[in-house]
């Protein structure tokens, strides 16, 4: 099957939706007409470093530009043939990453579907302390323009979230809210510093925690919020009440930056610390992901198979597997058109396990030992596709800005899953 490249005619917008973190800005500048990443990253850069390197990145000279087999440079076609011989071939396999938009998942589940394939995000083990906490008591949630227009005190907990989200306090805090008062609106600060990107004339306050560790100073909010006996702590007692009479106020955290030890246990109790709230007032949970891709590869899933990821295919039934174990893989098929999604790298698996890399140019840079790597258009840059939201109630529409002769990952996967059928009939 020859692959159809991008063309002029895909750029059917001048906006750009800015695929490389969860927030999915549509704000920033776009290329122009000069498709030149350098001058385009120049006029990003002060207002979102994160985008204006990558943009830089994707232009990178040493990025492997055609595809390859084992380090040799072949035709695509030739690369999807052998992708789909060693496919045919292996026992175990696996499809990671997932750094790709709508239509690539939905590909890749069907691929994994006719292999018998395991899937999960690169991520996986990070955005599963929020899932774990939501599938087993539930959670009050909300959305990036609600906080905007009616929060009046956003506690943000452990962490600086605008290190992954550069323009998060810019979308959550509008200088004039339509339903809160700006020169009443507070920042709390739980065990994370000052965040970058705060509008001018917001009030921080940092909580003194008294050398408690996080679980414990929600455990003492929670205590005090439901008039149970407690350890007084002045910080956290006079948080609770002002939390207690505050009209409207939202918790943010990445997990990411949680501790590692107990993450979802905490995540968990920070849901709970929310439903306390809502006894009395109106309070909300905003736990953020949907970099790399994380929240669309979990959303595709569960629209199509129930389940949120990682799952497995097997015996024509797919199974989900929350607590995988790939030291059987014995290949690792990457998704990686995303460029935060890194390098082909497996929890459990063999450093030396057989790889097919289907992703941005960059990502075929160093790669070594057996493997087939095909460049793919990355969403929102070379190609258009659809990206969930950091929220997760917003499906965008990122249009391609540049031309590019690299077809969509989409493309790409479904064309070795048809070669598959010819390995194995």
């Amino acid at each position: 099957m020859t692959l159809q490249a991008t063309t002029a005619s895909d750029r059917t917008s001048a906006v750009f939706v800015c695929p490389f973190c969860g927030l999915l800005c549509d704000d920033l500048p776009g290329p122009g007409e000069a498709d030149d990443n350098s001058s385009w990253a120049d006029k990003v850069q002060a207002l979102c470093p994160k985008a204006a390197a990558t943009i830089a990145a994707l232009a990178d000279a040493g990025a492997v530009r055609g595809a390859r087999v084992d380090g040799k440079v072949v035709a695509a076609d030739t690369a999807i043939a052998e992708a789909a011989r060693r496919i045919a071939a292996a026992r175990r396999p696996v499809i990671g990453g997932l750094g790709g938009d709508v239509q690539a998942m939905r590909s890749a589940l069907a691929l994994g579907d006719r292999i018998g394939a395991r899937l999960l995000h690169r991520n996986q083990f990070v955005a599963q302390r929020n899932l774990f906490a939501q599938q087993s008591r539930g959670a009050f949630t909300t959305t990036l323009a609600e906080v905007r227009q009616r929060a009046e005190m956003v506690v943000l907990v452990g962490g600086d979230p605008t290190r992954a989200f550069p323009r998060l306090m810019e979308r959550l805090l509008a200088p004039q809210p339509v339903f809160a008062d700006a020169a009443a609106r507070r920042v709390v600060l739980l065990e994370a510093p000052a965040p970058e990107g705060l509008p001018a004339g917001t009030h921080v306050d940092q909580i003194d925690l008294g050398g408690r560790d996080l679980f414990d100073a929600v455990a003492l909010l929670r205590a005090a919020l439901r008039g149970l006996p407690h350890d007084e702590a002045a910080g956290l007692d006079e948080l609770a009440r002002r939390m207690a009479e505050c009209r409207y106020g939202v918790v943010v955290w990445a997990a990411g930056q949680l501790p590692e030890s107990g993450a979802d246990l905490l995540v968990e109790q920070l849901h709970q610390l929310v439903i306390d709230l809502n006894q009395r007032t109106r309070w909300a949970a905003l736990p953020l992901a949907g970099n790399d891709g994380d929240l669309t590869a979990n959303a595709v899933a569960a629209w199509q198979t129930g389940f949120a990821l990682p799952i497995e295919f097997a015996g024509g039934e797919v199974h989900y597997d929350p607590f995988p174990d790939y030291a059987d893989t014995d290949l690792l098929i990457w998704l990686g058109t995303l460029p935060g999604v890194g390098a082909a790298e497996l929890p459990g698996a063999r450093a030396d396990v057989e790889r097919i890399v289907i992703g941005a140019p960059p990502l075929g840079a160093g790669l070594a030992g057996r493997h087939v790597f095909i460049p793919a258009a990355t969403p929102g840059i070379d190609a258009s596709g659809h990206l969930v939201r950091t929220d997760g109630v917003i499906t965008l529409y990122a249009p391609g800005v540049l031309r590019s002769p690299l077809p969509s990952a989409s493309a790409v996967i479904d064309a070795i899953a048809g070669a598959v059928i010819g390995f194995a009939s």
